[in-house]
């Protein structure tokens, strides 16, 4: 089986629901025991029964990426809980602070989009790769996004953060090759999750005309078809595929890498 993940123990950040969850239902079914740690623990109960379902075992943690001590206690438990962790997936990400509608440019936004965005994600890392520095033995996989290769349609911290994403992963990758650690990252294109739906609705509490009455997800699907060249927008299934892909060792050759999988959207 391409992919296959019997045996390895593989953590999602954000898992319990949308891109995360995505992530985790693809990498349970291709063989891997899953914890989900995430900031709702009613979202990461109801992840994990969908992954026993499948017959995989899976732990939850509750886990705010903002704070430190919370990504190192999720760790620990994890690692008390399952013995092992093979996969880290950083999937945990926003597009602003609460209330953003990416027209006006707040410190809050900058600030809130950094933490959780990037010195999130290297504090949950920093957490994990002792275990795997340790153990000879790693795959983190980072999530960014197409707006790292062409801020368009977005703001600019938001884009900003996905390209500094982009060259931590670059960074890990080059510091613990020896050590027998691949370190990549996804691009996802657009995507109909509540991470765009919640944007959505804000703009729309601002009167914006091209949501006026109109249903979301076809405006949504609309302007996804209008830049994307293979006609359709992407699932958090898709992106799930291309992490178990680069967390099994069929990979095992790539580091340092950057995957798009966008539809075409941005070719570089």
């Amino acid at each position: 089986m391409l992919a296959d993940l019997s045996g390895r123990v593989a953590v999602v950040t954000g898992g319990g629901q949308g891109l995360g969850l995505g992530i985790v239902m693809r990498m349970a079914e291709q063989g891997a025991d899953i914890a989900i740690a995430d900031l709702s623990e009613e979202n990461a109960a109801k992840a994990a029964d969908k992954v026993r379902a499948l017959g995989r075992k899976a732990y939850t943690a509750k886990m705010d990426v903002t704070d430190k001590a919370s990504a190192q206690e999720a760790i620990k438990k994890i690692l008390s809980d399952a013995g092992q962790i093979d996969i880290l997936v950083n999937n945990a990400g926003v597009a602003g602070a609460p209330g953003s509608t990416g027209v006006a440019f707040r410190d809050i936004d900058w600030e809130f989009t950094w933490k959780v965005n990037v010195k999130g994600l290297a504090d949950v890392t920093e957490a994990v790769l002792p275990h795997m520095r340790e153990r000879r033995y790693g795959k983190i996989i980072n999530i960014s996004s197409v707006a790292a290769r062409a801020a368009r349609y977005v703001t600019a911290y938001y884009a900003t953060t996905k390209m500094a994403v982009i060259a931590y992963t670059q960074a890990l990758a080059r510091e613990f090759a020896a050590e027998n650690i691949n370190a990549n990252a996804i691009a996802p294109g657009r995507i109909w999750t509540a991470f765009h739906q919640d944007w959505m609705a804000e703009r729309e509490k601002l009167g914006d005309a091209a949501l006026a009455g109109k249903d979301r997800y076809q405006v949504f699907e609309t302007a996804a078809r209008q830049v994307i060249p293979l006609g359709r927008p992407q699932t958090p299934s898709d992106i799930g595929a291309l992490a178990a892909f680069l967390a099994s060792d069929d990979a095992s050759n790539i580091t340092g890498q950057t995957i798009q999988c966008d539809g075409g959207q941005v070719m570089v």
